[in-house]
């Protein structure tokens, strides 16, 4: 059984969440409500719930901030944050996804969106409790240590390999691993990271190894696959902010040449990049500027390493710029995007051209939709000033779709997207419109009139006019 939370001033809409939520049907139950930022806070305190639904616009303290004083005074927090906004905008998306949001819903919530956002937490949340159970109890986790612990005296290292979680703990069968796991749990603890297979933490207390000693116990591991290591020695070292520290400094190895042991050292804030250029590229529909922008990006980035504390936000704001994009024009954002917006997002990487790849293919996906819809509505603006300048000649959709070079069935289709009628809809409204004009200004025959829009027979002209407008065409003149 998860447990949920819900915060939203609104009272239907907290009680509209509520009734959606359990009509998904999932092994969840309600532990609670709040109408404003503080109730929040304190509901979170009280039930450390699995997942919190919150409206982003609230009274005291809004859903925004909200999450980010729960990020910042429980740093270990597990709580599956959901944003519920009448705001589709960037900057809200990506300080949401900042703050460690996994989804951002629309309102007016949509029920299936709901179900499907909460089954793939629920699933997440039920391999993580299945994962923790039946995990070694060698391999703890980084949250129970810091749950009891705030500081730290001696060595940690920050071990870095795809897998090697699981390479090290589950291939009991290879004697190297045993023995060399054996030898990492004599000489401290081995915490491991709920999000990740791909890095665990080793910390040592009250000693600080040599640099020829931690040498050698990169030598050891990497016997066994490619690794990373980053070390950090001190007193009085704050868990969090060492943490932290070291992944920084483990971005260091997308940069061209980059030793595989790192000196763990205060890293310079370098300025956030300016994505607007990029933003301008990707709606471009007539060249292909996106790629040159995030190169240009990239090398500002890459060409100082002092810009690593930046990378992983340049790279999540690259991706949260595209999937706001989606949410613009109206497209489900894949999955294969949503699972790169989490905190190790950058752990798939393995070197500088693999982070640009992702980016330029993630990048391409969304240019391509936007390319093909303004095709498409470009289609549609041609038909449309084709009827305008051609309503009075005969005509049928075969004989427009042929006037482009096009399938009536595809033309079909697109203008109906475009304009939610027909082409032969849109052009009978627009012979109506003029017929209207010729009646009510002019003194001409409802036989000519006839003519002049479009319509041989005069008696079929009527019985339309009729239709749109609830009088004869003589009657709609003696109207008048």
């Amino acid at each position: 059984m998860f447990k949920v939370c819900i915060a939203d001033d609104e009272k239907y809409v907290l009680e509209s969440i509520q009734h959606r939520v359990l009509q998904c049907g999932l092994d969840i139950e309600i532990a609670g409500t709040a109408q404003n930022g503080m109730e929040a806070y304190e509901l979170y305190e009280k039930e450390k719930p699995d997942i919190f639904f919150v409206d982003i616009s609230m009274p005291v303290c809004g859903g925004l901030e909200f999450v980010e004083r729960v990020r910042r005074l429980d740093k270990e927090s597990t709580t599956k944050f959901i944003i519920v906004s009448g705001y589709d905008d960037f900057e809200y998306m990506k300080k949401a996804i900042k703050n460690g949001v996994v989804n951002y819903i629309m309102k007016p919530v949509n029920q299936q969106e709901l179900y499907e956002t909460l089954e793939e937490i629920c699933r997440t949340l039920q391999e993580k409790r299945d994962k923790e159970q039946d995990s070694d109890r060698n391999w703890r986790f980084l949250q129970e240590y810091t749950e009891r612990e705030e500081v730290f005296h001696g060595t940690l290292l920050l071990i870095f390999g795809n897998n090697i979680v699981r390479n090290m703990k589950d291939c009991v069968d290879n004697a190297d691993e045993r023995r060399l796991l054996r030898k990492l749990g004599e000489i401290g603890k081995y915490l491991r990271f709920h999000e990740t297979d791909n890095m665990f933490l080793v910390m040592i207390p009250e000693k600080f190894l040599s640099e020829q000693e931690i040498y050698c116990l990169w030598e050891e591991i990497r016997r066994l696959q490619e690794i990373y290591l980053v070390y950090k020695k001190g007193k009085n070292l704050s868990v969090q902010q060492m943490i932290d520290e070291m992944e920084i400094t483990l971005n260091g190895r997308f940069w061209q040449g980059s030793m595989h042991v790192l000196m763990s050292k205060p890293i310079v804030k370098a300025d956030e990049a300016d994505l607007s250029g990029l933003e301008r590229a990707i709606e471009n529909t007539r060249e292909e500027e996106w790629k040159k922008e995030i190169t240009g990006l990239g090398k500002g980035i890459f060409d100082k390493k002092e810009n690593v504390s930046v990378l992983k936000e340049f790279y999540q704001s690259v991706l949260i710029l595209v999937a706001n994009k989606y949410r613009q024009h109206n497209y489900e954002i894949p999955e294969i995007l949503k699972e790169e917006l989490y905190p190790y997002s950058l752990e798939r990487c393995m070197n500088r051209q693999e982070i640009q790849k992702k980016m330029y293919e993630f990048t391409r996906l969304i240019h391509e939709k936007i390319l093909q819809e303004s095709q498409k509505n470009e289609l549609v603006e041609q038909v449309i000033e084709y009827l305008e300048y051609h309503y009075a000649e005969e005509m049928n959709l075969n004989d427009i779709a042929n006037e482009f070079f096009v399938a009536p069935n595809y033309l079909y289709k697109k203008f109906k997207e475009k304009k939610d009628m027909t082409v032969m809809q849109y052009l009978e409204n627009i012979r109506m419109h003029k017929a209207e004009e010729l009646l009510r200004n002019t003194n001409i025959s409802v036989t000519a009139v006839a003519g002049m829009t479009g319509y041989n027979d005069s008696n079929y002209f009527a019985r339309i006019f009729k239709k749109n407008y609830g009088l004869s065409p003589r009657e709609f003149r003696n109207s008048r």
